[in-house]
């Protein structure tokens, strides 16, 4: 329950900031993972859509969006559709695409139908990963396993941002990008 509420004031309220918050912190339990806006993301694990395991701190050295989706939700659609559109405009930015552990209960296409349909140009681009999140990461990085919910992380491994829906947040994300 605590983890709930703690993705719950991450996510409602540091998604305009892109500074860090006051030094007041959210509770805590000794199980659970305080995501704070100018702290350190913490590391998880993954899997790309070739089946290769990687880690968030393998791309330590550079910015990265580490973006959370499903394969049915609407808003990941446009998303998608958006952020490849505009892929020249992220400067090389990682985009690390997530499908939700479990696609946020409900079944849905794979991440490679996904992809081929409504981004199949980013599905070659070298700053673009594709992969499924491990059960760890989506309870790290997004607890109430919400779909279209991204993470900004700059080249030190610090969290700069939060928010959702990529495509109505795109002005958020370049700047970022090219900040």
């Amino acid at each position: 329950m605590i983890l709930g509420f703690i993705a719950i004031l991450v996510v409602s309220g540091c998604t305009s900031n892109t500074t860090p918050p006051s030094t007041s912190k959210p509770p805590s339990t000794s199980n659970s993972v305080v995501l704070q806006l100018g702290a350190p993301a913490p590391d998880t694990t993954f899997t790309t859509i070739d089946g290769k395991e990687k880690k968030l701190s393998d791309y330590r050295g550079e910015k990265v969006m580490f973006w959370y989706f499903a394969t049915w939700c609407p808003s990941c659609i446009k998303a998608a559709e958006v952020l490849e559109q505009n892929n020249d405009k992220l400067n090389g930015m990682k985009v690390i695409a997530l499908k939700t552990y479990g696609n946020a209960g409900y079944n849905g296409p794979t991440i490679s139908e996904f992809g081929q349909k409504y981004s199949p140009n980013a599905l070659n681009y070298d700053n673009w990963v594709w992969g499924d999140a491990s059960q760890q990461a989506t309870s790290t990085y997004n607890s109430q396993n919400y779909p279209d919910i991204y993470f900004l992380i700059d080249e030190n491994g610090i969290l700069r941002g939060v928010d959702g829906a990529p495509a109505a947040t795109l002005n958020k994300i370049v700047n970022f990008a090219q900040g």
